[in-house]
Order: C-alpha cells, then sequence, then structure tokens
C-alpha cells in the first residue's frame, strides 16, 4: 500500500512537472492556476502517520512548487506552501537527524545543521515574499524596525507571519554562529508578538509553542525562562495537552538548562503519552516530537550528571 501511493504521487507530480516544463506561457499559466490549490496542501502532510512517506514526498514536490514559481514568481499560494514545506521538512526531518547525529558523529550533525539553516532560511525568504506581495518594503522594515513595519497587517496575514517567525527562529537554533542570523533576533520578536495579538490561539497554541523556543534562549539573547513557562502553560492548555511539542521544547531549552531532571523526564513521558490519533492535524509532529522525547529519554543519563 505505501509503495502504491509512493508511486502514484511520483507520477502526478511527474506529470505536473511535465505539463510546466513542455508548454507555452498559456499552456503553463492554466496548469499553475489549476495544479496550485490541489497541491499546496499542507495539511495532507501533517496528518502522515508514516513520516517516511512525507520524507520521501517532500523534497519533489518542493522542487516542483519551486518550477512553478519560476513560471508564477507572485502566486501567494506557492509561495506560502514553500515557505511551510521547507520549515516542515527541516524540522521533522534534517533537525532530528541532526539530533541523532550529535551522539556519535559529531561531524555529521554539523554538516547536517549547516544544511538545516540553510533551508530554514529559503522558507523563511518565501514567506518573506509572500508579505512583499501585500506590503511592499516590509523586508527592509523589519529590519531597520519591525514592530513600526507591523502595524500595517492584519488577522489574515497571521499564518504568514507564524510560519517567517518560525522559519526565522529555527535558522537561528542551528546558526548560532552566523552573526547576520543572530541580529535578526528582535523582527523574530515582533513577529510573533504581532500575530500574537491578532489571534493569540493561532493553530491552538503554535505562537505560544513558537515563544517557548524563542524565550530559552540565553538571557544574553533576551530570554526568559519564567516567560517560557507561561508560554508552555498555555500552549498546552490551548492545544487540550495534545500536542507533544511544548512539552519537548520546555524540557529540552528550560528543564535541561536549569538542571531539572524530574521535570525534564515527566515532560517527555508526558509527550510520548499523547495518543498521535486523538488529533490527526498534529499526527506528523507528534510523532516527530516523540522520536525526540525517546533520544532525550535515551541519554538522559549523559544530559544529567
Amino acid at each position: 500500500m505505501r509503495d502504491s501511493r509512493r508511486t502514484r504521487l511520483g507520477a502526478t507530480v511527474f506529470c505536473i512537472g511535465a505539463t510546466l516544463l513542455s508548454g507555452g506561457c498559456s499552456l503553463r499559466s492554466m496548469a499553475v492556476n489549476a495544479i496550485v490549490p490541489v497541491l499546496a496542501n499542507p495539511n495532507i502532510y501533517r496528518s502522515e502517520e508514516d513520516p517516511e512517506l512525507v520524507r520521501d514526498a517532500l523534497p519533489f514536490l518542493l522542487k516542483t512548487i519551486e518550477s512553478i514559481l519560476d513560471t508564477s514568481p507572485r502566486q501567494n499560494q506557492a509561495l506560502v506552501f514553500a515557505c511551510t514545506g521547507f520549515t516542515l521538512y527541516g524540522n521533522a526531518f534534517l533537525q532530528l537527524d541532526a539530533d541523532l547525529a550529535e551522539w556519535d558523529d559529531y561531524e555529521r550533525a554539523l554538516r547536517l545543521r549547516d544544511r538545516t539553516w540553510r533551508l530554514y532560511v529559503r522558507a523563511r525568504n518565501y514567506c518573506l515574499r509572500s508579505l512583499e506581495l501585500k506590503y511592499e518594503g516590509i523586508t527592509e522594515g523589519l529590519r531597520q524596525d519591525p514592530e513600526a513595519a507591523l502595524v500595517v497587517t492584519d488577522v489574515e496575514d497571521v499564518e504568514v507571519l507564524f510560519l517567517l517567525s518560525a522559519a526565522w527562529a529555527l535558522a537561528i537554533s542551528n546558526a548560532l554562529d552566523q552573526p547576520a542570523l543572530v541580529a535578526d533576533l528582535p523582527a523574530i520578536r515582533a513577529l510573533l508578538a504581532r500575530a500574537l495579538e491578532l489571534d493569540e490561539d493561532y493553530a491552538r497554541g503554535s505562537i505560544h509553542n513558537a515563544l517557548i523556543t524563542i524565550e530559552a534562549l540565553p538571557p544574553e539573547l533576551g530570554g526568559s525562562p519564567e516567560r517560557a513557562r507561561e508560554h508552555f502553560r498555555r500552549a498546552v492548555d490551548l492545544s487540550g495537552g495534545l500536542d507533544a511539542a511544548p512539552f519537548v521544547a520546555f524540557a529540552a531549552g528550560v528543564s535541561m538548562p536549569a538542571d531539572n531532571r524530574a521535570e525534564f523526564q515527566q515532560l517527555l513521558e508526558q509527550a510520548l503519552a499523547i495518543d498521535t490519533n486523538r488529533d490527526t492535524s498534529l499526527r506528523l509532529l507528534n510523532l516527530v516530537n516523540q522520536t525526540r522525547a525517546r533520544m532525550l529519554l535515551d541519554h538522559i543519563d549523559d544530559l544529567f550528571f
């Protein structure tokens, strides 16, 4: 069954790619308008019960989306999906591979992290292009005065604001040795603050979940364990306790640096206890975060002395 699903998806995407590459301008425009709404549906991937199927399928799909954007660079739905897809691929697979490699192959982990942050930057740039379609000049504004630049945004922009901040923050977390990236932290904080102001319960607490990671940064980068804990509680509340991400993020980002082994273990066990079928919109990332939780618990004696 799994192989046949891969075959059907591969054949479909191949035919789409062939259409885009072989036709004239009119045919390409028609293909783009017909195909993007069908392809650009991240929920199909988020609800998948087989992470390896998503790992195999996403790269080719993402390159197909990039082919579409090469033809129609202002296709907003394709821009948002490219941002979503590259962030998802980096977070669910490359970053997890890097985390696992750190225990037995540090050189490989470094190579994976280098690749990971570059994919996150690619995702960030697609989200910035999406915002630029509506608010010309906002990219520069985010770097100069992010709070002022975001005043013009409204509730319809929350998805892109969140996706942009997530991709940007994940890029930084994997490239703390890149000063140019780290310098963009104020923009990320402003994006999340604006998204939170516009729609606090967006995606059942996803903004609060992202803020756990931001507030878990070292104090010299503006982090605060107290604020991280507040966002953790709110993320768990809004997700009904069905999202493993806040448990893993808080355990790794706050409990471990605080040398709180008991809390660390309890949070990871709570993440593992979540039934991934209770909320299918969270299924893929819950499976990935449960893999992270098992890895951390397997190495708990190495992490706490």
